[in-house]
């Protein structure tokens, strides 16, 4: 597949990855729903030129693309549309929760979160998949991938916790953590295995805003009850 080069295209991904996340910083403004047209751009650009420079791995992948693995892509998005849709119409929206954690994108379940998140999600799975193969091509098994898998993404989603400095930063680390098992052995072992890491890494954000959405609101409710049980104690007094 890498014609017997794995190590040099391991140093070309270790460049790609350091100067594309710079880059991301170094964007006057990164804000996924205000800005998320200019963080579409980015990410669909970066993303075009990653084809380019790994293209011997993505035309190997493209020919395992069917029929069946593309509907598998149309209804994951289908379902993302119709949790953000029940979201918005069904879920009672947690304001000063929302209102407390407002940096934190996907919790606000915003329809434009969705144009900028699938662009960094499919730049994100394309540098995924590239080292899995690269790795491999360098004769390392999936044991040894995993490893550092582990330690890129621990190492990688630090600067999260410094950005969020709460909750969310860590929640975050810890699910980049166990996708570092997942993502490497569904890339091995499986036909479609690069499809259902895509799939995975969508719904974790999808369903976790739906999450906290649904447990906040909860929260709103029993309070709510709460009070209206002491107003009628004290109206029964």
């Amino acid at each position: 597949m890498l014609e017997n080069l794995p190590y040099f295209y391991l140093l070309i991904w270790i460049f790609c990855w350091v100067l594309s996340w710079t880059g991301l910083f170094l964007l006057p403004k990164r804000n996924y729903i205000k800005n998320y047209i200019l963080i579409s751009i980015y990410f669909f650009l970066i993303s075009l030129i990653l084809i380019f420079i790994f293209r011997k791995i993505m035309e190997d992948l493209s020919k395992r693309l069917t029929i069946l693995s593309l509907v598998l892509i149309l209804i994951l998005f289908l379902i993302i549309f119709l949790t953000y849709f029940f979201s918005n119409k069904f879920v009672k929206k947690p304001l000063e929760f929302l209102a407390k954690y407002s940096h934190v994108s996907y919790l606000m379940m915003d329809y434009k979160y969705l144009l900028s998140k699938s662009f960094e999600i499919l730049y994100q799975q394309i540098l995924i998949i590239s080292l899995v193969f690269i790795l491999a091509e360098s004769g390392l098994n999936l044991f040894f991938i995993t490893i550092i898998f582990v330690i890129l993404f621990g190492f990688g989603h630090l600067p999260v916790i410094k950005l969020q400095k709460d909750f969310f930063g860590y929640f975050i680390l810890l699910a980049g953590l166990c996708s570092s098992f997942l993502f490497p052995f569904l890339i091995l072992n499986f036909k479609y295995g690069f499809i259902y890491t895509y799939i995975a890494h969508w719904l974790f954000y999808s369903n976790t805003g739906l999450l906290f959405w649904i447990l906040e609101s909860g929260k709103i409710r029993k309070s709510k009850n709460k009070i209206l049980i002491k107003i009628n104690k004290l109206l029964w007094k």
